[in-house]
């Protein structure tokens, strides 16, 4: 989607040893995505990335957190994280906007309850200083957060493919017991994903038109960030 509306991106795996920028040059919009680490393990390069998220929230930068992505940006701008009570949060969940959420145009077209798709243990206990929870569940009361009006988290997966929501319930994990099990949570795909990737597209539309769009970006972003 962000393709179709013009952007090029730049992937980053720092899993396979890629290094994060040293500094906001040429980047016009961050997307902090999801994966196995915990904010409450931190490491090295998790720590260099709080440091680059906490810049570019300065800078005004557009952020937008996915998961963990969404945990590591609430720590970077002063939030805390912690474990789900009662355990994780797995498969396809009710989530509803909250008053603030239905008025955010990165919701513009949305059901105010929708059913997304979750994996994870952790979650955003308290959010930063000054964020607006835009959604919540039965189980996590910090769905969505948003600081100023270009750094957003969403702890669920707007993002995912149904390849990529099967891969995650076929492969041995724990997590997936936590989720009714392999039948139950086939079951749900079968029910929900096409109402589910129907408003994903629909968010990241919204996310490549008022959050990131071409011309805020070329208009240019000021940069007064010292390294």
């Amino acid at each position: 989607m962000l393709r179709t509306y013009g952007h090029s991106i730049r992937v980053i795996r720092t899993d396979q040893g890629e290094s994060i920028p040293d500094n906001l040059d040429d980047i016009d919009a961050i997307i902090s995505c999801g994966g196995p680490q915990s904010v409450l393990d931190s490491d090295e390069k998790m720590e260099q990335e709080y440091a680059f998220l906490r810049a570019a929230h300065e800078s005004q930068i557009p952020i937008l957190g996915l998961c963990l992505g969404a945990q590591m940006l609430a720590h970077a701008l002063g939030g805390s994280v912690d474990k789900v009570d009662d355990g994780a949060e797995v498969g396809f969940h009710e989530v509803a906007l909250t008053p603030a959420g239905r008025e955010d145009p990165l919701f513009k077209g949305i059901p105010w309850w929708t059913r997304q798709f979750q994996w994870h243990e952790d979650q955003v206990a308290t959010p930063p200083p000054d964020a607006r929870i835009l959604a919540s569940s039965k189980r996590c009361k910090v769905q969505v957060f948003a600081v100023g009006t270009s750094s957003y988290g969403v702890q669920y997966h707007p993002e995912y493919t149904r390849q990529l929501v099967v891969d995650h319930w076929e492969r041995p994990d724990p997590l997936t017991e936590t989720g009714g099990g392999v039948q139950e949570l086939a079951r749900q795909t079968d029910e929900y994903y096409e109402e589910f990737e129907r408003h994903g597209l629909r968010f990241f539309e919204s996310v490549a038109l008022f959050l990131m769009p071409l011309d805020r970006i070329s208009a240019g972003i000021p940069r007064d960030i010292e390294h």
